[in-house]
């Protein structure tokens, strides 16, 4: 609450007399990603392999002026992270363990926008759908893993970027997001147990899995109308190239 309100006050008290306008837009996107867990990065046992997601969707945005946003995404996602394991119960050949799932996000952004460029910052809010898990040295393809993944998830956002052609109605943006997910993917009732690393009796258990994407983000943006109109000269939101 304290975060939303600190960002209000930022939002109102920029500029009095800059104009208050929205904006829509539709969207999508990929990058890779891996599981931030302790266990994986130092047991020379398991390595990380890099991972994959997508996402689309649509955003509303509310802007003071031309400098400061709070937009809000509203996206689909799917999300595949994986890991090798070697010497499971003694044996030489290396197994991957892949953990999919779907996601619903709601991702609140405060953006601040300079000429062509801006950044971004904020949470999201993800409820995960048909989690599955493969595990190549248990011959494991895609079994259900309902009881073992956390429902809900929240993560921390930065983003960077640019508008890369359009003029002051419609507009291609371009940029990338990077994403931390702050809460643990072993769902609470297994999260005191081993897994994911349910092959390696001598792990220690209770280990958080943290999953950590880098994603390309692209949007189509749409500039729908002014609520207030200023009294004063605002900056002008431009494109790399425009038209």
């Amino acid at each position: 609450m304290k975060f939303y309100t600190l960002l209000a006050i930022l939002f109102f008290s920029i500029n009095a007399n800059s104009q208050l306008w929205f904006d829509v837009g539709l969207k999508g996107g990929g990058g890779t990603g891996f599981l931030n867990n302790k266990s994986i990065t130092s047991d020379k046992r398991l390595s990380v392999s890099p991972g994959y997601g997508y996402f689309y969707g649509a955003k509303i945005g509310f802007n003071w002026g031309y400098y400061i946003s709070l937009a809000t995404d509203f996206t689909l996602g799917k999300n595949s992270f994986s890991f090798i394991q070697n010497e499971v119960l003694g044996s030489t050949t290396s197994y991957k363990y892949t953990i999919d799932y779907n996601t619903f996000n709601i991702t609140p952004l405060f953006r601040f926008t300079k000429e062509a460029s801006y950044i971004e910052l904020g949470p999201e809010f993800s409820f995960i759908k048909k989690p599955t898990i493969s595990d190549e040295a248990n011959h494991t393809v895609k079994s259900d893993a309902t009881d073992l993944i956390n429902t809900k998830s929240t993560n921390l956002v930065f983003g960077f970027g640019g508008y890369i052609v359009g003029n002051e109605t419609v507009a291609l943006q371009m940029g990338l997001r990077v994403h931390y997910n702050l809460t643990n993917l072993t769902s609470p009732t297994w999260e005191a147990s081993r897994f994911p690393l349910t092959n390696y009796p001598d792990v220690v258990s209770g280990v958080s899995t943290n999953p950590f994407t880098i994603q390309l983000h692209l949007e189509i943006n749409f500039s729908l109308g002014q609520i207030a109109r200023s009294t004063t000269k605002c900056g002008r939101r431009v494109a790399f190239l425009s038209f």
